[in-house]
């Protein structure tokens, strides 16, 4: 496994159920013993390594190519500095600090790692390569957003301009960017149906950033600002990651079937990122004023509450999240899926318990108040 630097919980506050969640029993299973599907994992029991585990998910699959992730997330990063200014785009500002730089590449480097191998465990070990580069652009483009106006293009924003060109097409658009050329067709090669959509996932994200900026926003409900936070985590680019990394294919037709689960996933997803990164965004708004989007603010403000009281109604919300998917995937177990459409529901649960472990195990999220493990 990859070693461990911290943990941390929140919350504090964790909730138990009066039975155990059938339909999650694969991941405790795979702890064990061989399961289709995982055969690139380590599975594990996050509570018996020291990590808070507040959650009816048994177990969490990290993927066990996280060595050869490493290596080509810190490949991009170093061919990312040494571009020139125009092919490079705006970097995160910490890293033309001299006092900052060092810190904040190691942080950049072991989110974009960490992320995609809890989450994405199935990976081979090409698709772990790719899925570590596609995480470090987006890390990257996301800490500028945070911090700079909206004219200041990053590489990613530069390849969503070239889409807008004439030739702007699938496999056909003239990529400008040669980072960004170089990551397309090495994604493209290695999965020629899947590859297209999933760049295109990418794109759409950041066209979502640049006009759906934060700070702007208000919501009259959770549920709204859940519609809104849905959209802002990249739905598309975690359906194809997903599809990747599963190696299967799903049309929309094909994902009908499981909709009612993935709006659960989703919101299970965007929702524990948001109580976990609370901390991280108010030291970001205290230091740059960066804008506070996170659904414990939202609570906040519609409870008329403290912070404290709204991570344990965001916890409370989340475990509900967890029996509601149990029961979904439950019946959906008795209906007529195809392999592909049952291995990405079962691959939407893998996501949620590598977020949770991800979350509760991230640097970047964890410096405010950090302990080691």
């Amino acid at each position: 496994m990859r070693p461990i630097t911290c943990s941390f919980d929140p919350v504090g506050i964790s909730f138990e159920a009066e039975s155990k969640q059938e339909s999650f029993e694969f991941l405790k299973e795979a702890v064990s013993n061989a399961v289709p599907g995982l055969e690139n994992c380590n599975v594990f029991d996050p509570y018996s390594l020291g990590v808070p585990w507040p959650s009816s998910l048994p177990a969490a699959a990290q993927c066990k190519y996280w060595k050869e992730a490493e290596e080509a997330a810190a490949e991009l990063m170093d061919q990312i500095v040494a571009a020139a200014p125009g092919e490079q785009g705006s970097l995160p500002a910490e890293l033309a600090v001299s006092s900052k730089k060092a810190a904040k590449r190691r942080e950049l480097l072991d989110t974009s790692v960490a992320a995609p191998m809890n989450m994405f465990p199935a990976a081979n070990p090409a698709r772990a390569r790719i899925m570590a580069k596609a995480n470090l652009l987006i890390f990257m483009h996301d800490d500028v957003i945070e911090s700079e106006s909206v004219e200041t293009p990053t590489i990613i924003d530069s390849a969503l301009a070239d889409t807008a060109t004439p030739n702007g097409k699938g496999v056909e658009i003239l990529w400008q960017n040669r980072i960004f050329k170089e990551f397309s067709e090495e994604t493209i090669k290695e999965d020629p149906v899947v590859g297209p959509v999933f760049l295109q996932g990418i794109l759409n994200w950041v066209q979502h950033t640049r006009e759906k900026l934060p700070g702007s926003m208000k919501f009259s409900s959770l549920n709204e600002y859940i519609d809104y936070r849905i959209g802002d985590f990249a739905v598309d680019f975690c359906d194809a990651a997903l599809m990747l990394t599963c190696e299967i294919f799903l049309t929309p037709a094909e994902m009908e079937p499981l909709a009612k689960l993935h709006r659960l996933y989703m919101t299970h997803f965007s929702l524990t990122n948001d109580l976990y990164s609370y901390n991280k965004e108010i030291v970001a708004e205290q230091e740059s004023g960066a804008a506070v989007v996170n659904a414990v603010r939202v609570l906040e403000l519609l409870v008329d509450t403290t912070s404290r009281a709204a991570k344990v109604i965001l916890r409370a919300y989340l475990w509900d999240l967890e029996l509601q998917i149990n029961e979904e995937l439950t019946r959906l177990s008795g209906t007529d899926l195809s392999p592909s459409q049952w291995r990405f529901a079962r691959g939407m649960v893998e996501v949620c318990a590598g977020n949770l472990f991800y979350s509760a195990t991230c640097l970047r999220y964890a410096k405010p108040g950090l302990r080691g493990i």
